[in-house]
């Protein structure tokens, strides 16, 4: 049985179409995002990236290409309490992410990008400025061009009493136990948010 879910109103706005890929900033460098990788045990992600180079970070350049995105939880829930968006073009219920963008300085300004952006979140507590996880996987063809995406997982603390509105992106937002996830859930959820939540609280507690 679901938990309550809270359905607000939508703020839409309009979705920039997508530019092509551009040079990198002056304030990022591929080596600082290769850094933000191998600070998470993930020197073969690191790798691929510097090989691969800038169109790594960019869905427009190459079919596999890194994302950044970001698990929502309650630390001071007594159920393990997360927050997630009902995505539109999935249908299911998943974190909050998306691909870099050129004005992104890292991994983590990205994830904090599309925090704001999905759920509109304007201040949380990082559980750690270290990614939680990097997963790799397949994409289905409704992905269009887009073959593979290197998710870069960040973890935030948010308190349920904190304001959020629901994106263009979404369908609504809900906050639910890790006890009780909806059914439509996004498949490699249901076994990954608890293990999340723990490692989440083991990187907070040092």
């Amino acid at each position: 049985m679901l938990t309550a879910v809270t359905t607000l109103a939508i703020t839409v706005t309009a979705e920039p179409p997508v530019a092509p890929m551009r040079m990198m900033s002056a304030d990022r460098t591929l080596n600082d995002f290769a850094a933000e990788l191998r600070s998470a045990g993930q020197a073969p992600q690191a790798e691929f990236l510097l090989t691969a180079g800038p169109a790594a970070l960019s869905k427009t350049a190459d079919p596999d290409h890194f994302t950044a995105s970001c698990v929502v939880f309650d630390l001071a829930a007594d159920d393990r309490r997360v927050l997630l968006q009902r995505h539109r073009k999935t249908g299911k219920w998943m974190q909050f992410g998306g691909h870099v963008e050129a004005a992104d300085a890292s991994f983590a300004a990205a994830a904090a990008r599309e925090l704001t952006e999905e759920a509109g979140l304007r201040s949380w507590r990082w559980f750690s400025p270290v990614p939680v996880s990097v997963t790799s996987y397949a994409l289905s063809a409704q992905h269009g061009r887009c073959a593979r995406h290197r998710d870069v997982l960040f973890a935030a603390d948010v308190s349920e009493r904190e304001a959020v509105s629901v994106s263009v992106e979404s369908h609504a937002l809900g906050w639910f136990s890790l006890d009780t996830l909806p059914d439509q859930l996004m498949p490699d959820l249901t076994d990954r948010l608890p293990t999340l939540w723990d490692a989440a609280c083991r990187l907070a507690e040092r």
